[in-house]
């Protein structure tokens, strides 16, 4: 392991060619560490990249784009597995894309992890509210507006070194995880305290994070990945199911497939009841239909 005056941080964020703000990359581009204590990695899921952020990157020495050519629905493991790969800190900082920090943002991260090798640390994401968002990124009006909504936001900031990481796998790869939506921030926290390491929310830091569409989403297959994740803290597994290293993949237990399996025909055997209900009513008042 290196010293710690030698920790260098590699910063990952992940697209899937839907980000249309990259103001970042400015912020990160101004921190009061040297430039070459640390890199930035933008990994993009398909294989396009817009020109402003290409125009962004270029102009650091130490950031670079990653595209991985993929099709099909985003699924951002891929992503932040590329990062922890391509990654040559020693201690990864796993960041939203599109939020503002402070200047003295990784120099405060790296304080904290060089006290502690086996620290797990995230940062509080406070939100613009809609009924205040402004389009400018400006730092000083986000901070009076920004709200801390989700106190349990794992997928703001990661901090963590790369070998824990690596140890667990990386992120979850599993189809069950891959719909757009994702719970895979609580799933790696879950599997990194399963492996031991020292969890901490920092008293102080910030990140400040723009209002956008979808900012706040629900989707379904939240309720099938919180079926895998409380699996995993019942049984205090550590290892991803699809990661990183595909030699230790391992199948789902067949007693977590079984379950996975009955929430699915749960669902759509609720929605096939309720249609069902429908027609009969409308057998009796013609005029609309279930489709």
């Amino acid at each position: 392991m290196s010293s710690g005056d030698s920790l260098k941080i590699s910063i990952v964020m992940v697209d899937g060619a839907f980000r249309e703000q990259f103001h970042t990359v400015d912020f990160l581009a101004r921190q009061t560490i040297p430039a070459d204590q640390y890199e930035l990695l933008w990994i993009e899921y398909y294989d396009t990249v817009k020109a402003a952020l290409e125009e962004k990157i270029r102009r650091q020495p130490g950031f670079r784009i990653v595209t991985l050519g993929r099709q099909g629905t985003y699924h951002s493991s891929y992503c932040f597995n590329a990062g922890i790969e391509a990654a040559r800190g020693e201690l990864l900082v796993i960041l939203d894309a599109d939020v503002v920090v402070e200047d003295d943002f990784l120099e405060t991260v790296l304080r904290e992890h060089r006290a502690n090798p086996r620290l797990v640390m995230y940062v509080s994401r406070y939100d613009e509210p809609e009924d205040q968002h402004l389009p400018d990124t400006h730092r000083d009006r986000l901070r009076n507006v920004c709200l801390l909504k989700n106190p349990t936001n794992y997928g703001g900031c990661l901090t963590v070194r790369k070998k824990w990481l690596m140890k667990i796998n990386g992120y979850e790869q599993h189809p069950v995880f891959g719909t757009g939506f994702h719970a895979n921030g609580l799933d790696v926290y879950t599997r990194l305290k399963n492996l031991g390491l020292h969890v901490m929310w920092h008293p102080e830091l910030k990140l400040y994070h723009p209002w956008h569409e979808s900012t706040v989403t629900k989707a379904d297959s939240y309720k099938l990945q919180q079926l895998v994740i409380r699996h995993r803290a019942l049984s205090k597994e550590v290892l991803a199911f699809q990661g990183i290293d595909s030699s230790r993949d391992h199948e789902i237990p067949a007693t977590l497939a079984a379950r996975l399996e009955s929430a699915r025909q749960g669902k759509s055997g609720l929605a096939r009841r309720f249609c069902a209900r429908v027609r009969t009513a409308l057998q009796r008042h013609p005029g609309s239909g279930c489709d």
